[in-house]
C-alpha cells in the first residue's frame, strides 16, 4: 500500500492508490498555492480534501492523508438532450505519447460504446481533435428541422396615386380607385405547410420534427370561396361574386359593387347604393350619386351642375373634373381626386388632390394638394387642417382668393408620435422574444404534448402582437402627415402669388397686396405667420 508515488519533492509525496490519491507531508514550508501548481502535473487528480490538507501542510504532519479522487482517463459528458457528447483526456502530452494514439482512440471508442453512443461521430475527426486536458466534441446528433410554414399571398390593393399625362394639348388625370374583380378571379392563395425532417440523438433515437405552422386564410366566406389543389399542395381563394375588393382588419372580402355602363341620367335616376359605385361615363346635371364606399366617375367630360356626389365612408375619383355651375356638392369621408374643380363645394375628411386648377371652388379638407407643377387656384376659398400646396395663387385680374390653414399643436402631435414610436419598439421587442420562444418550442413540441399546447398559446400571442404592430404603423403614418408640415400649418406656393390673396394660418391673417412670381412658403410657429 502507498508505494506508487506519482509526485515527490522535498516537502510532500503524492501517492496513487487505485481510485484515490493520498498526500504525505514531509517538511514544513510548503503552501496551498504551490500544491495547486504541482497538482496540474497530475491531470487525473481531483483534490477534494482542502481543509484537512491545509492543516497538515501548515503543521508539517507526516500522516498519510486522503488528497482526492482519481478521474477517469477519458471523461465523457453527454448533453441532457442527447444531441452532443464531449470528452476530456485527463493526461499530459507525455502520457498520451506513452499510451499511443491508436490505443487511446480505441479506449475512447470503448467508452462511447459503453455509454450507448452509436450515431454522429467520425473517427478521423476525433483523432484530429485529441488534445490533453481540453474538452472537445466527439459526437453530434441530428437536430430536427421544422417544416416550412404556410405561405399566404393575397390580392394586392395598390395605394391610390394619381398620374398626370399630357397628350398633345390634352391633359389626363388617371387613377385606379376601385379594385374590381369578377366571379372566379384569383384573390389569394396559401402554399400549405410542409413536413419537417426528423432528427436523431447520438444514441440513435429518432426525434420527430414539427410540421410547419399553418396560417389561417382570413376572408369573408360569403363573398370568397377556397379550393384545394392536391397536386400543387395549394389552397386558392377566388371571388364568389363580382364586386370591389377590400381588406379590413386583415380580412379580404368582395363588397357590393354597382357598375353603370353609361351616364347617370333620367334613364337610371339618382343613385343611392350600399357599396362601391363605378360610373363609366358622366353624371348629368341635377342628379345625385350617394354610396357608402368609393365612387369613381370615369367619363372624359367629368361632371357639371350635379346635385350631390357623396361617399359616406370612402373616397371619390372624378376623372374628367368638376365644372359645378355654382351648385355641385362633393362630399366624402376619405380622399377626393379630380382633374380640376370650378364653381363647386367640396368637403373631404382626408386629402383633396386636384390635378390642374381650382376656380371659384370652396374646399374643406385635412390637406389640399395640387398635383401638377403648373397648377393654380383662382378665387373661392380653401380651408385645410394641415397644409395647402399649389403652383400659383390668384391671377392678374386680382380675383380675391382665400386660403385658411386651421393648423395644429406640434408639441401635442410630437408627443403622440413619440408615444407611438416607443410603443412600436416595445411591441417589436415582444415579437422578437416570442419568435425566440417559438423556435425553442418547435424543436420539442412534436414529441411533447404539453410543449405543443404551450406553442399554440405562443403562436396566438404572436399573431395578436403582429396585428397590433400593423395598427400602430397606421397611426404613425397619420401623425407623420402632420409633422411633415412646416411649423404648425403651412401654405406652399411653388410658382407665385398675386394681389388680393388672403393667407390665414390659425388666427393670423396676411393680405397679399403685390405680385410675387417666386416660390414661397408661409407657416406659423404658433404665434405668427412666417415666410420661408
Amino acid at each position: 500500500m502507498f508505494e506508487d508515488i506519482v509526485f515527490s519533492n522535498a516537502y510532500i509525496d503524492i501517492i496513487d492508490d487505485d481510485n484515490q490519491f493520498y498526500i504525505r507531508v514531509k517538511l514544513q514550508g510548503y503552501s496551498m498555492s504551490q500544491l495547486d501548481e504541482d497538482v496540474k502535473k497530475l491531470p487525473r487528480l481531483k483534490v477534494n480534501q482542502f481543509v484537512a490538507i491545509q492543516s497538515a501542510i501548515k503543521t508539517g504532519s507526516s500522516k498519510v492523508l486522503l488528497l482526492g479522487i482519481k478521474k477517469p482517463l477519458i471523461d465523457l459528458e453527454i448533453s441532457k438532450d442527447r444531441l452532443e457528447a464531449s470528452i476530456t483526456i485527463n493526461a499530459t502530452n507525455e502520457q498520451i505519447e506513452k499510451i499511443g494514439l491508436q490505443d487511446l482512440m480505441q479506449q475512447v471508442l470503448d467508452v462511447m460504446k459503453q455509454a450507448g453512443i452509436v450515431y454522429g461521430f467520425d473517427i478521423k475527426d476525433i483523432l484530429a481533435n485529441i488534445r490533453p486536458m481540453e474538452k472537445f466534441v466527439v459526437a453530434k446528433g441530428l437536430i430536427p428541422i421544422k417544416g416550412q410554414d404556410a405561405i399566404v399571398t393575397y390580392y394586392k390593393i395598390e395605394e391610390a396615386k394619381p398620374e398626370i399625362h399630357q397628350n398633345g394639348d390634352v391633359n389626363h388625370y388617371e387613377l385606379n380607385l376601385i379594385n374590381k374583380v369578377n366571379r372566379g378571379d384569383w384573390l389569394g392563395e396559401r402554399i400549405e405547410p410542409k413536413e419537417g425532417v426528423d432528427g436523431k440523438t447520438i444514441m440513435g433515437e429518432p426525434i420527430p420534427a414539427l410540421k410547419g405552422n399553418q396560417e389561417p386564410l382570413k376572408y369573408d366566406k360569403k363573398t370568397i370561396a377556397e379550393s384545394y389543389d392536391p397536386e400543387m399542395d395549394l389552397t386558392v381563394l377566388r371571388a364568389s361574386t363580382t364586386g370591389a375588393v377590400i381588406i379590413e382588419n386583415d380580412i379580404i372580402s368582395v363588397c357590393n359593387y354597382l357598375e353603370i355602363q353609361g351616364k347617370v341620367s333620367f334613364k337610371t335616376g339618382n343613385v343611392d347604393f350600399d357599396g362601391f359605385v363605378d360610373i363609366r361615363d358622366v353624371v348629368e346635371d341635377n342628379f345625385s350619386v350617394l354610396a357608402n364606399q368609393d365612387i369613381q366617375i370615369m367619363g372624359d367630360m367629368g361632371i357639371g351642375g350635379v346635385n350631390q356626389i357623396e361617399s359616406k365612408e370612402g373616397s371619390i375619383y372624378i376623372r374628367g373634373g368638376i365644372a359645378g355651375k355654382g351648385k355641385a356638392k362633393i362630399i366624402c369621408e376619405g380622399d377626393l381626386y379630380t382633374k380640376f374643380a370650378t364653381d363647386c363645394d367640396i368637403e373631404s375628411g382626408g386629402t383633396v388632390h386636384i390635378g390642374f386648377y381650382a376656380i371659384n371652388a370652396n374646399i374643406k379638407a385635412k390637406e389640399v394638394i395640387f398635383d401638377s407643377y403648373n397648377s393654380k387656384v383662382i378665387g373661392g376659398s380653401i380651408e385645410a387642417q394641415v397644409r395647402v400646396q399649389v403652383g400659383t395663387v390668384g391671377n392678374k385680374m386680382d380675383t380675391p382668393t382665400f386660403i385658411h390653414v386651421l393648423g395644429f399643436t406640434r408639441e401635442k402631435v410630437k408627443d403622440e408620435y413619440d408615444f407611438i414610436n416607443k410603443t412600436i419598439e416595445r411591441v417589436k421587442e415582444k415579437i422578437n422574444l416570442l419568435k425566440q420562444k417559438k423556435s425553442l418550442l418547435e424543436m420539442v413540441a412534436a414529441s411533447d404534448v404539453e410543449k405543443r399546447k404551450e406553442l399554440d398559446k405562443v403562436n396566438e400571442e404572436y399573431g395578436y402582437f403582429r396585428k397590433n404592430l400593423k395598427m400602430l404603423y397606421a397611426s404613425q403614418k397619420k401623425t407623420i402627415s402632420y409633422l411633415r408640415a412646416k411649423g404648425e400649418g403651412e401654405v406652399v406656393i411653388t410658382h407665385g402669388i398675386y394681389a388680393k390673396v388672403q393667407i390665414k394660418i390659425k388666427d393670423d391673417v396676411l393680405w397679399h397686396t403685390e405680385v410675387d412670381q417666386s416660390p414661397v412658403t408661409y407657416y406659423t410657429d404658433g404665434r405668427n405667420i412666417l415666410k420661408a
